[in-house]
C-alpha cells in the first residue's frame, strides 16, 4: 500500500512565476503549490540543491502571491520541484 510522504496538500495552480538563479531571471509556470514548495514548469535547467528566489504572480493581476527563497529538490524534463526555506505562512 502506497503512503503519501507529503505533509501538506498540493493545490493545482496555474500562475506565472519568475526564478532568479545565478543572477539571471527565468520565466516559468506554476503547476502546483503547497505550503512548503512548488513545481514550476520551465525550460531553464537548474541543478538539485541549487538555491533560487521564486516569485509567483496572481494570474488576473500583476500582484505578487509570494516571493520566497527555495532549494531545488527535484528536476524533470518539464521543470523543477522547489522546497521553500520558510512556509507560505512564515
Amino acid at each position: 500500500m502506497y503512503k503519501e510522504k507529503r505533509n501538506f496538500a498540493r493545490l493545482a495552480l496555474h500562475a506565472k512565476a519568475n526564478l532568479l538563479h545565478q543572477e539571471s531571471v527565468h520565466e516559468g509556470e506554476v503547476e502546483n503549490l503547497s505550503m512548503k514548495g512548488v513545481f514550476i514548469k520551465t525550460q531553464h535547467r537548474i541543478d538539485i540543491d541549487d538555491t533560487v528566489a521564486v516569485t509567483i504572480y496572481h494570474s488576473l493581476t500583476p500582484h505578487v502571491l509570494c516571493d520566497l527563497k527555495a532549494k531545488v529538490i527535484r528536476v524533470t524534463d518539464q521543470g523543477v520541484g522547489l522546497q521553500f526555506e520558510k512556509t507560505l505562512l512564515d
